[in-house]
C-alpha cells in the first residue's frame, strides 16, 4: 500500500501528457509483444535470407539518416501533439504492411517508412516526457513509464506463442494473425491517446532563427556533445549487427521454439521490472554514468551466454541478464540532459542522423557474419566494440549531467 501511495503521489505531480504517455507506451508495448520476437522469422518465411534481412534494415537506416535532422527541427518548432499524431498514423500503416504482406518486399517498404515513426512519434514523446519531469525525477520517471508497460505486457508473449502454435507454428500462416491483432489494437489505442493529449506549442524563438542556425546553436549548447555522437555511432554498429538476427539466431542456431521465444521476452521483462526502480534511483542519486557502468557487465554476460548456450533452455538464463541491462534509463537520460530543454528535439535529430550513417552497413555486416559459418560473431564483435570503445568514451569524454545538489536531495 505504501508503494502504491508513493506511486500516486509521483504521478499526481507530473503533467497530464506524461500520464497519457504512460497509457500509450503500456498499450503499444503490450501489442508489440505479440510480434516483436517473430519479425525476423516472419520476414524469412516471406523469402528473405540473412543478407537480405540485413540489407532491409540498412535501407531503413538510410531513410532515417535523411529525415532525422529535419524531423528533429520539426519537433522543436511545431506543436508536439500534431507531430506525434502523424507519427502514430505512420506506425499504424507500418503494422498494416506486415499484416497484409505477400512477400518480403512489403516488409522492406514497412521498414523504409518506419523511421518516420521514430522521428516523429518517439522523438516527440521523449521531448514531452523529458521536459515534463524534474531533474531529480527524470531517470525514475522515464523508467516508470517502461516498467508499467512491461508489467502490463507480461501477459502477452506466452499466449501469443500458444496462438502461433495453434495457427501453424513458426510459419507465415502461423504468425500472420498476430499482426492483425496488433493492427486492430494500435488503431484503437492511438485514436484514444491522440484525442486525450493536450497541445504542446513550440517554445518562443527569435525571428532570425533558421534551420542551420538552430543546429549550430545546439552544438554550442553543451559539453561532450561530439563524444556523445561518437558513442551513438558506435552503438548503431553494435545494435545494427544484433537486432535483426537475435531471435532468428535463437530459433535457427539454438533450436528455440515459439514457446521458448515467448519465454525469453517474459523473463527479460520480469527481470527488467525488478531491477528498474533501484537502478533508476541510483541514476537519480549517484549519477547517470554510475548507473550505466553498473549494469554494463549484465549486457556482456547476455552476449556471451547466447553464444555459449548448449541448448535453448540456456537462452532463458541469458535473457535474464538482457533484462538487467535494459532496466536502467540512465543512458537515455544522460544523452537528453547534455543540451538545454529547448534544444532536445534537434539534438535527437543530430544524434540520430550520425547514428544512421553507421547503422546502414552494420546489419549487412551482421548478415554476412551470420551466413558465413560463425553466427555467434554477431554478438562477440559488438561486445568488443562496446567494451573497448563506447564505455571508455563515456567514462573519459562525456560529462556527468546530474547536478550534485539535486542528487543529494533526491
Amino acid at each position: 500500500m505504501i508503494g502504491l501511495r508513493r506511486l500516486q503521489v509521483f504521478l499526481d505531480r507530473q503533467s497530464h501528457n506524461y500520464r497519457m504517455m504512460l497509457v500509450r507506451t503500456a498499450g503499444a508495448h503490450s501489442l508489440m509483444n505479440l510480434t516483436t520476437n517473430y519479425d525476423s522469422i516472419y520476414t524469412s518465411g516471406l523469402g528473405a535470407d540473412p543478407v537480405t534481412l540485413g540489407s532491409m534494415s540498412s535501407a531503413g537506416s538510410f531513410v532515417n539518416m535523411l529525415i532525422s535532422l529535419p524531423s528533429g527541427w520539426v519537433s522543436d518548432v511545431y506543436n508536439l501533439k500534431h507531430v506525434m499524431g502523424v507519427g502514430m498514423a505512420v506506425q499504424i500503416l507500418t503494422i498494416a504492411l506486415y499484416a497484409f504482406a505477400g512477400d518480403w518486399w512489403w516488409i522492406l517498404l514497412a521498414m523504409m517508412i518506419s523511421p518516420l515513426t521514430d522521428a516523429l512519434m518517439f522523438r516527440s514523446q521523449m521531448v514531452m516526457i523529458s521536459d515534463g519531469l524534474r531533474d531529480e525525477d527524470r531517470a525514475s520517471g522515464m523508467g516508470l513509464r517502461l516498467v508499467l508497460a512491461q508489467a502490463i505486457g507480461l501477459a502477452v508473449p506466452i499466449p501469443a506463442a500458444l496462438l502461433v502454435q495453434r495457427f501453424g507454428g513458426l510459419t507465415v500462416k502461423g504468425l500472420r494473425p498476430l499482426y492483425f491483432l496488433r493492427l486492430a489494437g494500435m488503431m484503437t489505442l492511438y485514436l484514444y491517446t491522440y484525442l486525450r493529449l493536450n497541445d504542446v506549442p513550440p517554445r518562443p524563438r527569435s525571428e532570425s532563427a533558421s534551420f542551420l542556425r538552430d543546429l549550430r546553436d545546439v552544438m554550442r549548447g553543451g559539453r561532450g556533445l561530439k563524444a556523445w555522437i561518437g558513442v551513438g555511432c558506435l552503438g548503431s554498429v553494435v545494435w545494427g549487427m544484433i537486432d535483426p538476427f537475435a531471435f532468428l539466431y535463437a530459433a535457427e542456431v539454438k533450436g528455440a521454439d515459439a514457446v521458448t521465444l515467448g519465454a525469453l521476452v517474459t523473463v527479460s521483462t520480469v527481470t527488467s521490472i525488478l531491477f528498474s526502480v533501484p537502478l533508476n534511483r541510483i541514476a537519480d542519486r549517484r549519477g547517470r554514468k554510475a548507473a550505466i557502468f553498473l549494469i554494463r557487465p549484465a549486457l556482456y554476460l547476455w552476449m556471451l551466454l547466447v553464444v555459449l548456450a548448449p541448448g535453448p533452455s540456456w537462452l532463458i538464463v541469458a535473457w535474464v541478464f538482457r533484462g538487467i541491462s535494459d532496466s536502467s534509463h540512465a543512458f537515455e537520460t544522460l544523452g537528453l540532459e547534455l543540451v538545454p530543454a529547448g534544444h532536445r528535439g534537434r539534438w535527437l535529430g543530430i544524434t540520430s542522423t550520425f547514428g544512421s550513417v553507421f547503422r546502414i552497413p552494420a546489419p549487412i555486416i551482421g548478415g554476412l557474419l551470420y551466413k558465413g559459418g560463425s553466427p555467434g560473431l554477431i554478438f562477440l564483435v559488438p561486445l568488443a566494440i562496446d567494451l573497448g570503445l563506447r564505455i571508455p568514451l563515456i567514462a573519459f569524454k562525456v560529462p556527468e549531467t546530474l547536478k550534485r545538489g539535486v542528487a543529494a536531495n533526491a
